[in-house]
């Protein structure tokens, strides 16, 4: 694939979304496109798609040479459309948005797996070979007869990308890959990239984290603007930083102002402390509880027996389905515990799948233990609606697409029942801290990724909670936007509110929390570690 982009412009945007790149991808080879948020990666990756411009009513004046076939554009406002169908047997394009490369119409993994090859008549044979193939090497055995809907945000970019992977198109094009992915996945994705391109497959990533696994790309460009401002990897990891770029191992603020420690030293500031199992509750430097987990417990579904379940039963927004529902389950918690108190910040981590999401949607009602409590404010949810809770709890979603449907940046953030809309001081404050002064007027959807989480961000701010509950606040956050976030968990915390996030990214807990509970660990540290003494749960839970 070649590309010569001269410009490309938006529906009713006179300045170009990205100009003046060109990019030569060749078979067996990896290219690096690093950029912060709306500095053009995802239009470019787009325009490689074949999706832009489409029928968008985009302007592309340029060219794109795939399979020895040139198409010229000329920026007029009729421009060719691709035949998609045609075009995705060349590229298979993973985007940001991992949800939306699959179909979600299929009742386990195997199928969705399976959803690009019937499309294009892979025979049954070759079909399960495949499949079997990719599914060795992403490590997806035991979730092949998962039902997609109930997968984990990491675990859901996973498949995608296996997805995409088990087409054998000549060019794989992944947007964001390693975002939202613990240590071995991403490590996972790495290997096989390197596999992909060792068969002759041409692998471009589209990336605001320099991640060090990628740094054997052949080619790498730093896009800014719009524009390349560097190309090859030593100019592009120089100019990184300055250009909204996250390079993991730089000092990371702590509390959102300035500090000289490590990510080392950072990350041991944290205080790791059990999820369940211990002797008592954590110490900690804040107020009093507003949120606690007592000895909680929670089981899907056994994977073996999943069945395809109904829209409406998919769409419930509180799960307070009993024990005989759940006869034949999958345990996912055990005897989790623990507390936040007002005035600090407390970070979950543990690999995808292992319940962080469950236990934050638990904070809100939306999900109901097995066993056990969640209690806010001294409330059990339980007895409390979904509405009282929100009064003081304020949940920001892993995909902001489960949280975004007004039409403009202002009526999403100003959004409330009636009676409990956001004061329009409240809602200038939001917008203000999110970095989205200016943007009042602009569709949610037709903003990066990036300012799309942080207007998700100012919808929760604009409340004013007692009680944050952020899940994965930083995945597709430039490091421009890292630094936002880690200023308003600052004020947040320093105005006595409690904040739970969950999070990979553990330099940055490391410096903008005080405690990391993590989940899912399967063994206990020597009893020499720090107080109380290393225990592991049930649930593989424990510290370090």
């Amino acid at each position: 694939m070649e590309l010569e982009i001269l410009n490309y412009r938006y529906p009713g945007h006179e300045a170009p979304a990205i100009s003046g790149v060109g990019l030569t991808v060749a078979p067996a080879s990896l290219t690096l496109v690093a950029g912060g948020s709306g500095s053009g990666k995802s239009t470019l990756a787009g325009i490689m798609a074949g999706y832009l411009p489409g029928r968008t009513g985009g302007q592309l004046a340029g060219s794109i040479s795939l399979a020895g076939q040139t198409l010229k554009y000329d920026g007029g406002a009729q421009p060719y459309v691709v035949d998609l169908r045609q075009w995705v047997r060349h590229v298979a394009y993973v985007p940001q948005n991992a949800r939306s490369y699959l179909s979600m119409v299929r009742s386990t993994v195997e199928e969705e797996l399976a959803f690009g090859l019937e499309n294009v008549g892979v025979p049954r044979a070759e079909m399960a070979a495949r499949i079997q193939s990719i599914a060795g090497r992403f490590h997806l055995g035991p979730l092949l007869q998962r039902d997609p809907a109930r997968l984990s945000g990491g675990q859901e970019r996973l498949v995608a990308i296996a997805a995409a992977a088990v087409t054998d198109a000549g060019v794989l094009v992944l947007d964001e890959p390693l975002a939202g992915l613990d240590e071995p996945a991403a490590a996972r994705v790495a290997a096989t990239v390197r596999g992909l391109r060792d068969a002759g497959t041409a692998v471009v990533i589209l990336t605001s984290v320099l991640d060090t696994r990628l740094s054997d790309a052949g080619h790498a460009l730093l896009l800014e603007n719009g524009q390349s401002v560097a190309e090859g990897m030593p100019a592009v990891r120089q100019g990184a930083e300055a250009a909204g770029v996250v390079v993991p191992g730089e000092p990371a603020p702590a509390w959102g102002g300035t500090s000289s420690r490590s990510p080392e030293r950072a990350a041991r500031g944290a205080t790791v402390v059990p999820a369940g199992g211990g002797p008592g509750e954590p110490e900690s430097t804040g107020g009093g509880p507003v949120l606690r987990y007592r000895n909680v417990g929670f089981s899907y579904p056994d994977p073996e027996r999943n069945v395809r379940r109904s829209r409406l039963a998919r769409g419930r927004r509180r799960d307070v389905s009993g024990g005989a529902e759940r006869a034949a389950k999958r345990r996912l918690l055990d005897t989790v515990r623990f507390a936040v108190h007002a005035g600090e910040c407390v970070a979950l981590t543990g690999p995808n799948g292992t319940g962080k999401t469950t236990l934050l949607k638990m904070a809100l009602g939306l999900i109901a233990p097995d066993t056990g409590s969640v209690s806010v404010a001294g409330r059990d949810t339980a007895e409390a609606s979904v509405g009282q809770l929100a009064k003081t709890a304020g949940l920001l979603f892993q995909n902001p697409a489960d949280q975004l449907f007004e039409r403009s940046v202002l009526h999403e953030v100003s959004f409330g029942p009636p009676g409990s809309r956001p004061a329009p001081a409240a809602v200038r404050q939001a917008l203000d801290a999110c970095g989205l002064t200016g943007l009042e007027d602009e569709h949610p959807y037709e903003l990066s990724v990036s300012r799309r989480r942080l207007v998700a961000l100012a919808t929760v701010l604009a409340r004013r909670p007692a009680l944050m509950v952020l899940d994965e606040p930083t995945v597709s956050l430039d490091g421009h936007g890292r630094k936002l976030l880690g200023r308003i968990l600052a004020a947040a915390t320093g105005g006595g509110a409690a904040v739970l996030l969950s999070t990979h990214d553990k330099e940055f807990a490391g410096a903008h929390c005080q405690r990391v509970v993590e989940l899912g660990r399967q063994h206990a540290l020597p009893h020499e570690a720090a107080a109380p003494e290393g225990i592991s749960a049930p649930d593989g839970t424990s510290f370090r």
